[in-house]
C-alpha cells in the first residue's frame, strides 16, 4: 500500500510545447497542444479574453504553469499571428514568469487578458 510509481505518459518541463518567453512575451505556435488535465487532481478555470475579442475558458490543474495556459491559448487557434503577453491583476500587468504555477501567479479562477506585445 501507499506510494505507487507513476505510470503513463508525462511531459517533462522544458521539452513540452511551453513557449519560452522574455518578459512574458509569448510567440503564437499553431502546433501547440492544450495541456492534458488530470481530473483526479484539483483543477481551476481561467477565462482568457483574447486580443481578437473572443473568450476562451482554459481548464487546467492547479499545478499547471502559466506556460501551460499560453499553450492552451496557442492551441485554440485564436492566438493571433504576433507575439503577445498574458496580463492579469489590477492594474493588469504581464505575467512574466511562465514557469510559475497558476496558483503562484494568482491566475486560478481569474480573468486574463491577451495583449499584443509592443
Amino acid at each position: 500500500g501507499g506510494f505507487a510509481a507513476f505510470e503513463g505518459e508525462g511531459t517533462s518541463l522544458g521539452s513540452s510545447g511551453t513557449p519560452a518567453a522574455e518578459g512574458g512575451v509569448i510567440t503564437p505556435d499553431g502546433t501547440a497542444t492544450a495541456p492534458a488535465v488530470d481530473e483526479a487532481q484539483p483543477t481551476t478555470s481561467i477565462q482568457v479574453r483574447l486580443a481578437n475579442g473572443k473568450r476562451l475558458i482554459v481548464k487546467v490543474n492547479q499545478t499547471a504553469t502559466v506556460g501551460d495556459v499560453a499553450a492552451a491559448v496557442n492551441a485554440s487557434g485564436d492566438a493571433g499571428d504576433g507575439p503577445y503577453t498574458l496580463n492579469a491583476g489590477f492594474p493588469p500587468r504581464p505575467v512574466e514568469d511562465l514557469t510559475q504555477t497558476v496558483m503562484e501567479a494568482g491566475l486560478a479562477g481569474s480573468v486574463v487578458n491577451q495583449k499584443k506585445a509592443a
